[in-house]
């Protein structure tokens, strides 16, 4: 929350945000019968609970009631964290009492005995920020709002910090946080109940509920509608015909109560929300699952996305709904446009492997407030700054996939990634549209179906590339530094180093490849066992210079050398498979069988390896090696560097891997786009050392070109694709559950 939090004037903050309500006065006389005397010198335990009962009177609040939550877990979450209490509609007061319920909670409350030190916010410090003695505290409560934001369907959200004799009130919302000056509510009691007095009289929506999105109860027909779907689908299929955008038919290959892939069950635990996309042809309703992807932290576009039902066709094809607030600015289009450009058949039609909309829109007049009042507190129309003006948007497809991270094999994320370039590309060629955040969670497999020649329906995965929001035109200005995109463990290195420079063609095709690399070091065997060391080194590191987060020196030094190498620095980054599978001189396999993943190979192991396994090296080494000359050429040629002994580690030992022996349906795609494999260009492998002499400028500018080139990386992926791959080389995910980056929250994961 960086330059985000706005302190203003108690006065301010309620004349903004908690008006009086109409035709109704104050009881001021009520008011003073209440005595808060002594309340702030009682151990935090008796504090809150003794505020709460004091608040509890049904002339204060009519419509709710207060909750000391004692410190005890909270029912709606797997977490550790609690809030002392929290205010609740009396229709949902939590039937174990004392239980956190973040579902339900509207106003929360934190207590602090220890005064002026346990202030999160330190006026003597620009903008409000925390110092560090107050960072903590801040984190804490920022986190009881993100728990508020996560469960439930809100704009914003108060909450009220209490220390000692002293007061704060807060407005969250995914912009910033507005704060009240902390008052003495022990001398001034009427400051506190005022506000207490006018917040049980607001509405759902000035309280911060959002009206677009309504619970649906399990008994109602809704309700049964959505447990229905959610049941196991029955063995009946229906080929479904239904309208695009166009007006062209689409043929739908799907199950009516259509199977759900991996991660993505529409399961339904509890009362979860019909909400509405007011798209351009008129309102649409969908019934919403449990949560299948929310972003973390608080300010931001805070992107959720669920399985959905369109209610015009409940028993149709499950689609996909995203929640997200987006950055209102002058060169920022609605993802939703951008996908009907992707989508339309204007300049050589639409491009394969992207979701198809289904409808899309702005939610009504929600806009974050908070940045609107530090241009009032500056006297302003515009401020420049880490707040910015955010609007709630809707976009639904129809395409479901699941993530990456559910492939079946290294050949199958290679496969993937060759015909997402080859999307890419074509989005590039012909709509002029570059990507700009290419991550594990926008490249999906899309499990569609399709009839094999037995007339059997079975899954035929294709990759789907997805979250088009920071898209932009080629010829597009840069941002300016503090409005960076994309996701910053797959950001390319001379990006992260300049900031501010526009996204080119060469950034996003280096993410494809520390993508497909963050997919090899967490599922597949290689040499370095602490993965956890490896991605907060590679993909999470940074340096900060005054002021000013830079990339780490790991993944510019693996571009500018053209090698993988280990945390060691001496010791290369290598992947294994057994020698037999090494050997195999098929190019193509013959069968029609897929070979699953066998459990024994699945499983994570350790120890010495057999002889053979440590000279065989996998080949996704040398298709690393590949990928790499061509970075490391366009690294030599064009990007300034900045201005600012092998060791035997023996690598995890796998059980025995068979050669390939299956015709996937990926094979299938790749003969049918490009039926022939060409021959691979010998990887250049420049030394960063050297001067670059003309001669060896050219060189190396024919592999540097092929960066800018979609058709030749297409056709470089595709060389490896039709080499030999392990039919079963994924492991079990080796980076630890509870890994944590030891890094900052940066400026690329917010706005």
């Amino acid at each position: 929350m960086s330059g985000k939090a706005i302190i203003v004037e108690y006065d301010e903050f309620m004349e903004w945000f908690v008006s009086a309500p109409p035709r109704e006065v104050v009881p001021t006389d009520l008011i003073k019968t209440l005595n808060l005397q002594g309340i702030a010198m009682t151990p935090e335990s008796r504090m809150f609970t003794q505020l709460v009962d004091a608040l509890n009177q049904d002339w204060l609040l009519p419509n709710d009631r207060a909750i000391s939550n004692a410190n005890l877990s909270n029912l709606d979450l797997n977490t550790d964290d609690k809030i002392n209490a929290g205010l609740y509609r009396r229709s949902d007061v939590p039937m174990i009492r004392m239980k956190t319920r973040w579902v339900y909670m509207e106003l929360s409350l934190e207590f602090k005995t220890e005064g002026v030190r346990y202030d999160p916010f330190d006026e003597s410090r620009p903008s409000g920020n925390a110092s560090a003695m107050r960072q903590g505290i801040l984190r804490q409560i920022m986190c009881y709002s993100c728990y508020i934001f996560d469960n439930q369907r809100r704009t914003h959200h108060f909450m009220l910090i209490i220390f000692g004799k002293m007061v704060r009130i807060m407005r969250w919302d995914r912009s910033g946080v507005v704060a009240t000056k902390p008052f003495d509510y022990v001398a001034h009691p009427e400051l506190l109940l005022r506000f207490i007095w006018r917040f049980g009289r607001m509405s759902p929506a000035q309280r911060g509920h959002d009206p677009t999105a309504t619970r649906v109860a399990h008994d109602s027909a809704l309700g049964k509608l959505m447990l229905e779907r959610a049941k196991p689908p029955s063995k009946s299929q229906d080929i479904r015909t239904q309208t695009s955008a166009d007006g062209a038919d689409q043929t739908h290959e799907q199950k009516c109560s259509q199977p759900m892939p991996p991660d993505t069950e529409p399961t339904i635990p509890g009362d979860y929300p019909r909400a509405l996309v007011d798209d351009a042809k008129g309102y649409r309703y969908f019934l919403v699952g449990k949560t299948h992807f929310r972003a973390s932290g608080l300010s931001g576009r805070g992107t959720q996305t669920f399985v959905a039902i369109d209610e015009a066709d409940p028993y149709g094809p499950f689609v996909y709904l995203k929640d997200a607030w987006r950055a209102i600015d002058t060169d920022i289009k609605q993802e939703g446009k951008i996908l009907e450009r992707l989508n339309s058949n204007d300049d050589g039609g639409p491009v394969p492997f992207v979701p198809t909309v289904r409808c899309h829109g702005d939610v009504k007049d929600q806009t974050t407030q908070s940045q609107e009042i530090l241009r009032k507190n500056k006297g302003e129309s515009e401020v420049e700054g880490p707040l910015k003006t955010l609007r709630h948007y809707r976009l639904v497809v129809n395409e479901v996939g699941k993530p990456l991270t559910c492939f079946h094999n290294m050949k199958q994320v290679v496969g993937l990634i060759t015909l997402a370039i080859r999307a890419h590309g074509e989005a590039y060629r012909r709509k002029g549209l570059i990507h700009g955040d290419i991550s594990p969670g926008n490249v999906l497999i899309y499990p569609d179906l399709v009839f094999n020649g037995e007339g059997v329906l079975e899954e035929a995965p294709k990759p789907l590339l997805v979250d088009w929001e920071s898209a932009k035109c080629a010829n597009s200005a840069a941002r300016q530094p503090n409005r960076t995109r994309g996701t910053w463990q797959f950001m390319s290195a001379s990006v992260l180093g300049e900031p501010s420079r526009r996204i080119a063609v060469q950034d996003d095709l280096e993410s494809f490849f520390h993508l497909l690399l963050h997919c090899a070091i967490r599922f597949c065997r290689h040499n370095w066992s602490d993965v956890d060391v490896f991605m907060d080194a590679y993909f999470d590191g940074y340096i900060e210079h005054e002021g000013v987060i830079y990339g780490g020196k790991e993944k510019l030094s693996t571009m500018r050398q053209g090698k993988l190498m280990t945390p060691l620095g001496d010791l290369p980054l290598c992947f294994y498979m057994p020698e037999k599978a090494a050997g195999s001189s098929s190019l193509i396999p013959s069968s029609d069988a897929v070979t699953n993943i066998s459990s024994s190979t699945a499983a994570r192991m350790t120890g010495s390896p057999p002889q053979s396994l440590r000279l065989s090296l996998i080949l996704s080494t040398k298709f690393f090696e590949a990928f790499l000359s061509r970075l490391s050429a366009h690294y030599a040629l064009y990007v300034k560097p900045r201005t600012i002994s092998t060791l035997e580690t023996p690598p995890q030992s796998p059980a025995d891997v068979k050669a390939p022996t299956a015709v996937t349906r990926m094979d299938a795609f790749m003969l049918a786009i490009a039926p022939s494999a060409p021959k691979a260009k010998v990887p250049a492998k420049p030394n960063p050392t050297i001067e670059l002499t003309p001669a060896g400028r050219a060189e190396l500018e024919p592999f540097a070109a092929e960066l800018a080139n979609h058709q030749a990386m297409f056709d470089l992926l595709r060389v490896h694709y039709w080499g030999t791959w392990p039919d079963n080389d994924r492991c079990l995910d080796q980076l630890p559950s509870d890994y944590k980056p030891n890094n900052k929250q940066r400026v690329s994961t917010g706005i």
